[in-house]
């Protein structure tokens, strides 16, 4: 990527993102505990092939191409017994490539020192270093679209180059399978093109690779539509919402007024375009658009979270960029004046990065939880999880539950199928607890008694309330661990 014959300053600006993205996201990735959607990741990634398919089946399949990848990655590597830190080590790296990847395009369209500040605003945003962190997919759909994003430019410069379009094709392909809502970035493109105005030829082959990559991700969508009651739980984005997403990506504040001031100098800087396509022209459409039609959409069937639209921050990253180069060349300036803002974009956001590095910038700590069994059990104690999804603790910190017998259990989940294992009708798990003396429960801090209103449960909590007592009870992020003694004994 890039073009030849460069020199050092240019090569600078791509090498310099890259070694920000690494040192930032090694800082702190090894927090010490999977949160519930990063137990989620080992426990199906971990599972055989043929049970991991059978289990997409029916869940979780629009992150099933992610989910092979980390089985590979598990397969040569293996879990080990602390695998925080190898699962999350994909989205390191792409996250090292999507920073290398902005800082070219920003070289290409714009300037060395374009590339340079953009990359390095990308590298050292909060939100990005936190999905730097997570072992889940989206700093692996950032990356694909970033490529999607570099594939376009040559490919608008060489439009009669079948190698770009193919490229870009498979680039989309690659994006909408990791996650079917990175989709949304092809409406930025749209607009991009049109704004530019590249011809009815460049827009005519543009489309037919958007369809090609569409259609590759096609079967995905068409499963993973069967399977909406996963995202059951979200809400209608509000205006509340819209802000708090701008806050997660621009800042707050001081340093949003400086991330609104960089992005404003990018859009009126008057720079000849070294392409058909320009840089303010390909990063605004993918800053704002994405986002945009997410929370419309989420108006009429919520499937609204930040983390769909995280690779928004790349065009966000090429506006800051561009709007430090180029009040780097107003009048009167001196040539590092770029740098400054660029500093006080990565110094205001010093508190932020430190926060998203803690355990508890996650909803819940399932280490924790599973730890206070582990600690506690004795041979001959029961473990019972208030739902049965709560079993990911177990899955994902099995040595813990080694003393604690799970009573509700019929099938694993990898033997049904399921996420979480198929449980034991009510009258069986009563029968299957028998007369065990004592009973750890995990479950949320606070659980609803909605999220409990199955028979299984009922049947769980009647026999809790009515043979055993509470001795014991404590809350660490998002859980609570409970202990129940038989009788009054």
């Amino acid at each position: 990527m890039g073009k030849p014959g460069v020199g050092w300053a240019a090569r600078l600006a791509v090498v310099v993102p890259v070694g920000v993205a690494l040192v930032a996201g090694v800082w702190g990735i090894g927090r010490g505990s999977l949160w519930q959607d990063e137990a989620t990741t080992l426990a199906l990634a971990g599972r055989p092939l043929p049970q991991l398919w059978d289990t997409l089946g029916t869940v979780d399949a629009v992150h099933g191409v992610y989910y092979l990848l980390v089985h590979v990655l598990l397969g040569v590597a293996g879990a080990g017994p602390s695998p925080e830190v190898l699962l999350r080590v994909p989205s390191l790296l792409a996250t090292a490539g999507a920073a290398l990847g902005v800082a070219v395009v920003g070289r290409r369209l714009g300037s060395p020192a374009a590339g340079l500040f953009a990359g390095t605003a990308y590298a050292l945003a909060p939100v990005v270093v936190y999905h730097a962190q997570e072992a889940r997919s989206f700093a692996l759909v950032a990356a694909a679209v970033v490529l999607a994003c570099y594939l376009l430019v040559r490919a608008a410069e060489q439009p009669r180059r079948l190698r770009w379009w193919a490229g870009y094709a498979a680039a989309v392909a690659l994006a909408c399978l990791l996650n079917l809502f990175a989709a949304f970035f092809l409406l930025a493109h749209a607009v991009t093109l049109a704004a530019c105005r590249v011809g009815f030829a460049v827009l005519w082959r543009w489309a037919v690779a958007c369809l090609a990559g569409l259609l590759c991700a096609a079967p995905v969508g068409w499963i993973a539509y069967g399977q909406q009651d996963q995202v059951s739980h979200l809400d209608v984005p509000t205006w509340a919402t819209a802000g708090a997403l701008v806050t997660r990506f621009a800042g707050g504040g001081v340093l949003l007024a400086v991330t609104g001031v960089l992005a404003g100098l990018a859009v009126l800087h008057r720079a000849d375009r070294a392409g058909p396509v320009g840089l303010p022209l390909l990063a605004l459409p993918l800053a704002v658009l994405p986002p945009a039609a997410l929370l419309l959409i989420s108006q009429a069937h919520p499937f609204y979270a930040d983390r769909y639209v995280l690779y928004s921050m790349l065009g966000l990253s090429w506006l800051i960029g561009a709007g430090a180069a180029a009040g780097a060349r107003l009048p009167r300036l001196p040539a590092v004046a770029g740098v400054l803002p660029v500093a006080l974009v990565a110094g205001l956001g010093l508190p932020a990065q430190e926060q998203v590095r803690r355990i508890d910038s996650r909803p819940d700590d399932p280490a924790a939880a599973a730890r206070l069994v582990g600690q506690g059990a004795r041979p001959g104690d029961v473990v019972l999880f208030l739902p049965s999804v709560r079993r990911l603790v177990a899955e994902a910190y099995p040595v813990e539950f080694r003393h604690a017998r799970d009573a509700a259990l019929k099938l694993s989940g990898p033997a049904s199928g399921t996420l979480a294992g198929r449980e034991l009708p009510p009258e069986d798990i009563v029968a299957s607890i028998g007369d065990a003396p004592r009973i750890w429960t995990v479950s949320r801090s606070h659980a609803a008694d909605a999220d409990l209103s199955s028979s299984r449960d009922r049947a769980k909590r009647d026999l809790l309330r009515d043979d055993y007592r509470q001795v014991r009870v404590t809350r660490v992020l998002g859980y609570a661990v409970r202990l129940y003694e038989r009788g009054d004994g």
